[in-house]
């Protein structure tokens, strides 16, 4: 959170928006452990928390974050609109570089079914008939470009995807701050 406080939030709110940074357990100054079960309880009391209604909500999801973007936007499929930047389309894909299932005490299929359970982006994306926004780059190093692809291919409603040529999964934003800036005014003058 404190690497989005400066400039990110100065320019959310020259775009007239203003910016509720949620940090997820675990992470930065936040309490508790990163287990993403639980993690994923606490996006419907995020939301509810922020006392506004859901239609004047605009979600941001970035890296990690985007697993809790896409659950906020299924949950509450009428926020006005939803920006997923380097996003991770198959939540699978990325545990099992990260971790091997026994070391989770369960078989490989067990956490197959778990994460098509709750976490098949591409049926929360098919719910979503919102505006999306889905920015990536080519030469992520972390989260490979597919996933911004796939994000984008799934979504239902109305969509755009940006395939930044320059930077990566962590310099994404000021690689490119002009270009990302300038995408991200219009998409939100164009919720209005």
């Amino acid at each position: 959170m404190d690497d989005w406080q400066g400039d990110f939030v100065t320019l959310m709110h020259q775009m007239g928006c203003n910016c509720l940074l949620a940090e997820l357990r675990g992470y930065g100054r936040s309490t508790g452990q990163p287990q993403l079960g639980k993690m994923l309880q606490d996006v419907v009391p995020t939301i509810e928390a922020i006392g506004k209604p859901a239609s004047e909500l605009i979600l941001f999801g970035r890296s990690v974050g985007s697993i809790f973007a896409i659950e906020a936007a299924a949950r509450f499929p009428e926020v006005a609109g939803l920006v997923i930047e380097s996003g991770i389309a198959d939540v699978l894909e990325r545990l099992l570089l990260r971790v091997d299932p026994e070391e989770l005490g369960v078989s490989g299929e067990q956490l197959k079914a778990v994460i098509a359970c709750d976490l098949n982006h591409q049926q929360k994306l098919a719910g979503y008939r919102g505006p999306l926004l889905v920015m990536h780059t080519e030469h992520d190093d972390l989260v490979d470009v597919s996933h911004g692809q796939r994000l984008y291919d799934w979504a239902t409603g109305e969509k755009k995807l940006k395939i930044f040529p320059q930077g990566s999964h962590n310099d994404i934003m000021y690689v490119n701050a002009r270009e990302y800036f300038g995408l991200l005014g219009e998409f939100i003058a164009g919720l209005g």
